[in-house]
Parts: C-alpha cells; structure tokens; sequence
C-alpha cells in the first residue's frame, strides 16, 4: 500500500510541475507586443529613409523573446512618428522585423529630410565662443559674420590744373578732349560711337572734365578700376561684415534634435550645420577661405526674422 501511495504522490507532483510550466507558457503566449517589420519584398538599403509603404501588419512577438522583444522596434503610435522619415544606419532585408540597431540614434539620422526642397545643409566649424557659448541648438535661427580682407576701390587721380585754370589753355574746338581721340574734321560725317564699358566711360568723363591729367596716372587708374570689378586689388583693408541673416541650423554636431544636443556626447560639439541655397553656400565657402575658416554665429530670438541692410565694418566706421 505504501509503495501505491509514493507512486501516486510522485506522479501528482510531476503533473503539477508540467501543468505549471504549461500555463506559464500560455500566459507568455497571451502577452505579447506589436513591432514593426518590412514588407516581404521590400528591403532597404544605407542611407535610405524609412516611409509608411515599407511597412507591413505588426509582428506580434511574446514577452518570452525577451531581449529581442526590447531590440525591435514597437509599433506604437509614438515609435511611427520617431521612424517617420528616419534614414537606415544599415542594410534591411527584406520582411525584416525593425530592430532600433538598424537606425541611428534619437540624435541624428533624418537630416537628409530636414532640409527645405532648394535648399542645401552647409557645415561650418565652430568654437565655443563662435557659437554663442554653445547655446546655438538645432532649430536655432542665426546671423553669419566674418572678418576678412576686402578690396579697396581705386581713386581716381587728380588733375594737375582745372580746365581754364591760369597757366591752362581753354580746349579747342575740334580738338581731342581724351587721349588718343581722333580730331573732329568740319563737314564731315562723324563715325558712330562705338559702346563703351562703364570704366571708359567715366575715364573719359574724367579727362573731359581735368584734361591736365596725366596720363600715366589715368592708366593706372584704369588698370586698377578694372582689376578691382574682377576683385583683385594690391590694396585692402579688414572689415567685419555680416554675409547672411536669419539662418536657420539643422544640427550641432551629430545632434538634429534640441534634446540630442544637451547630451554629453554632443554638448561640446565643434561644427554646426545650417541651411542655405546653393549660392549662399557658395558665398559662406569663399568666406571661409578669405577669414582663415573662422566665421562667427550670433543668435536670434526665435521671434525676430528682421533681415537688415547692414554696412561692413571698419576702423572707419567705428
């Protein structure tokens, strides 16, 4: 009888045991997550962003996956606006369940689509306090000033003696008032003008008006007005000037967010990247070049998109 009575009791405990790893198991089955997934034939590539047609019905995953329930990327309404857009740090195959490996981090990632259609995202090297103590933050708005050396316009030489000044005989007519103008012949028909550039034409003003000029002078003059149209001058000067205004940053370092910036890692970031059209970009590049690669960034009241006409500054204009 004893033997009967261990035997029953042993089998009541394995029953017990499996009755119990039974129901645990379908306690696991019955909590499960959504997460999100690609569709079948749909894979992405680096670099590629994430768009809702991609997407296929939510995998349900049960909680007894663990880690690979905390690795992918849930399909709350909360997780589709942080994918929304987002680009892919990897490779995706296709029908793949989105795990937050295959993206960047909340910091950066979508700054491809940030940018306006026209527009183009131009980063500029920075220092703490060329950027406002580090205060600048994407979705700022900012001034770009600089400090290089600008050419300086040529004077126009001046006269010897003013026409019908004493010592200076009065012109006369038929004579060339310029150098090198061909006299006037009475009763014969005069040539057509030919077009002259706006550099001709006010050298010749200028010798009509002071024909005591020398013409040394006026050529060298000439020389240098045309060479400073082209900008290129022996002569300069250094100016601060503001090249654009009311610039809006997309990120500070790898961070496109605000959040993403006061982290450690971006805290102290050493570039800032903003948004500009083509020949903005090119202006902010040739500037860099002219100022050594340094240009300064003032911060503007979100509220203030006042665009002014500003005068470059000098010792001058102090």
């Amino acid at each position: 009888m004893n033997w009967k009575l261990i035997a029953a009791v042993i089998v009541g405990l394995i029953t017990g045991v499996l009755l119990y790893f039974w129901t645990e198991s379908v306690k696991n089955e019955q909590v499960a997550y959504a997460f999100m997934r690609l569709q079948p034939d749909r894979k992405v590539t680096r670099g590629q962003a994430i768009t809702p047609d991609m997407l296929a019905e939510p995998v349900m995953l049960p909680e007894s996956f663990g880690a690979l329930a905390k690795l992918a990327v849930p399909a709350a309404s909360a997780y589709q606006e942080w994918l929304k857009d987002r680009t892919a740090a990897a490779d995706i195959p296709a029908g793949s369940v989105l795990l937050f490996q295959y993206f960047d981090d909340n910091d950066g990632g979508r700054l491809t689509t940030m940018i306006a259609p026209g527009k183009r995202a131009l980063t500029l090297p920075v220092n703490a306090a060329s950027a406002v103590g580090h205060f600048v933050e994407p979705g700022s708005y900012v001034d770009i000033l600089g400090t290089v050396d600008e050419p300086v316009e040529p004077v126009a030489p001046a006269a010897a003696t003013q026409p019908g000044a004493p010592g200076q005989p009065a012109p006369v007519p038929g004579q060339p008032t310029v150098p090198g103008q061909a006299p006037a012949v009475a009763g014969q028909p005069q040539a057509p003008a030919q077009p002259q550039s706006p550099v001709e034409q006010m050298l010749k003003n200028y010798l009509t008006q002071y024909p005591g000029a020398d013409e040394n002078d006026v050529n060298a003059y000439r020389k240098q007005a045309q060479d400073y149209k082209l900008g290129i001058s022996s002569r300069t000067r250094v100016v601060t000037r503001t090249f654009l205004q009311n610039v809006k940053v997309l990120a500070v370092g790898a961070a496109t967010t605000a959040e993403g910036a006061v982290t450690k890692a971006n805290s102290t970031y050493n570039n800032v990247t903003v948004e500009v059209t083509p020949s903005e970009a090119e202006m902010l590049i040739f500037a860099m070049g002219q100022s050594n690669g340094s240009l300064n960034l003032v911060l503007r009241n979100p509220a203030d998109n006042t665009v002014e006409d500003l005068p470059s500054i000098n010792w001058t204009r102090m």
